[in-house]
């Protein structure tokens, strides 16, 4: 009688956990090659300093090749493997798609023109180049984060978490609630050798009920919110893409809509540069431009955002993100303390 040995080590709850919410095993690849306009540096592009993702908060960067997913305006997700094969001044990137099932060749240019518009492969950011000829901030965070890009996500939903999140709360206890939701009701993939959690889908939140957000997401009055805008994309709402050919003060007002989406969240939500400033960041502003102790940093909001759309005009969504990604190095050089605002 012949034994088979199974010396494959014992599943970790994490990997039990992962198949009862339904693993997804992406097998099928197709590989496109894309370009873009430079300067564009890829690793401070997808995985930027302050550690911001590209996608999901679960997504794996290692050796300058990212591993990640995206959601489909159609709910579908698919694996992608994305690593620079060009310089900073001629930006060329490699990306393998995992999918269900084999791509055809309507469905790859599809694809090409979805990851080209979430790197920002074709945006012209030699404004912005401009502007630190005569900006000493802009000169110094163009020097220390030459060729980052602004980024962008398909997925509507999870900025929508993002934003419902951070209403009123210290980051920390933001993060908590955005690992509870990606950890109870996220949807894992597996591809190319990694296992990945995505954000939650609309339809997969539309099915909770309040109560339960509430208990195992540590979500507040905002399980409702969440909720409230789950049922509500379900039904029928504008993509990102679609609201970006809207006009800021059209596309904000849309989801303004939303129930518990204010102007601070639209503005984090919204696929327009803009200066979505809170709390915190107001602090960290405060003592950049005005160099003194905000008494009330929520009153001096929108001092700050005058002064951002005077100063940089539509590149002060560009000055707001690599501000937040250079704070070690700015209060180096302007001798501040920008890290403990």
């Amino acid at each position: 009688m012949d034994f088979h040995v199974d010396n494959r080590p014992a599943r970790t709850e994490q990997e039990k956990r992962w198949i009862e919410m339904g693993l997804n095993n992406l097998t099928c690849s197709s590989t496109l090659k894309l370009e873009g306009l430079p300067p564009y540096d890829f690793d401070l592009s997808v995985h930027k300093p302050a550690g911001w993702p590209l996608s999901t908060p679960l997504e794996v960067f290692e050796n300058g090749t990212l591993w990640t997913l995206m959601r489909a305006i159609s709910g579908e997700l698919f694996g992608l493997k994305l690593k620079s094969k060009g310089t900073v001044e001629t930006p060329r990137i490699s990306c393998e798609i995992y999918s269900s099932q084999k791509l055809g060749t309507s469905e790859k240019r599809e694809m090409l023109e979805t990851l080209t518009w979430i790197l920002n492969l074709r945006e012209d950011i030699t404004g912005l180049y401009s502007l630190a000829r005569r900006d000493p901030l802009v000169k110094a965070l163009t020097k220390d984060l030459y060729g980052m890009r602004n980024t962008k996500q398909p997925d509507l939903f999870s900025r929508l978490i993002l934003a419902v999140t951070l209403q009123m709360a210290p980051i920390t206890r933001s993060n908590q609630m955005m690992n509870l939701l990606i950890k109870e009701y996220g949807d894992p993939v597996s591809f190319d050798g990694k296992e990945i959690l995505h954000w939650p889908s609309a339809e997969k939140i539309a099915n909770v009920g309040v109560g339960e957000l509430e208990e195992k997401c540590k979500l507040g009055y905002r399980a409702k919110f969440l909720k409230d805008i789950a049922e509500t994309l379900r039904a029928g709402f504008p993509s990102l893409q679609e609201l970006e050919g809207m006009s800021p003060q059209e596309a904000k007002s849309k989801l303004m809509q939303l129930n518990g989406i204010g102007e601070y969240s639209a503005d984090i939500v919204l696929p327009h540069s803009g200066f979505a400033l809170d709390v915190w960041s107001a602090k960290i502003f405060n003592t950049l431009l005005l160099r003194e102790k905000a008494e009330s940093p929520r009153d001096l909001i929108p001092k700050l955002k005058k002064i951002a759309e005077e100063r940089w005009g539509k590149w002060r969504g560009y000055v707001f993100i690599y501000v937040l990604n250079d704070l070690d190095n700015l209060s180096r050089r302007f001798n501040l303390n920008l890290t403990q605002t």
